[in-house]
């Protein structure tokens, strides 16, 4: 009966720390995609290459082509909708042992101002995790189906090599 209690306030904790980023997603028309580069493990030879480039860039020390996509029309709509699908992301369970994929590396990241200030939420592919970074914090979540984020996401590909 005592766990009952824990199970309530941290999943009202974890709601409202949800709430809040739809929230700053609702004060915002403009959502934009930065393109990964390759994996600094699994594709080392190719990620030395193309960090060399001219056209790249670092945000909150990961790496990115710098040309940042604007998100219009039916891919902004589905970018939404997965944005809002609260059941896509869950808090990750601290019981579980770390992924043996290596450090964190976005493959993308979805990027809006709210308050005049830029978040960014970056999607990892290999393990399956997002990290949210904003007013300064980083928060991680577990993707839901990420199948769906590849999909959506794979329509901004135009940088890294195939």
């Amino acid at each position: 009966m005592r766990i009952l209690p824990v199970l309530i306030v941290t999943a009202s904790l974890f709601a409202g720390c949800q709430k809040s980023v739809f929230q700053s997603l609702k004060k915002t028309d403009d959502l934009f995609v930065y393109e990964g580069l390759p994996h600094p493990l699994r594709e080392f030879a190719s990620f030395e290459k193309e960090k060399k480039r001219e056209d790249v860039t670092q945000i909150a020390g990961q790496w990115f082509y710098d040309a940042k996509v604007k998100a219009t029309g039916d891919a902004r709509d589905r970018l939404m909708n997965l944005l809002f699908e609260e059941s896509g992301f869950s808090v990750p369970n601290p019981n579980v042992p770390p992924k043996d994929c290596g450090s964190f590396h976005p493959d993308y990241a979805i990027a809006w101002k709210s308050d005049g200030e830029e978040n960014y939420l970056m999607i990892c592919y290999t393990c399956g995790e997002a990290k949210l970074i904003r007013e300064g914090k980083t928060t991680t979540y577990d993707l839901g189906v990420y199948k769906d984020w590849q999909k959506v996401l794979s329509e901004f590909q135009s940088n890294r090599p195939k």
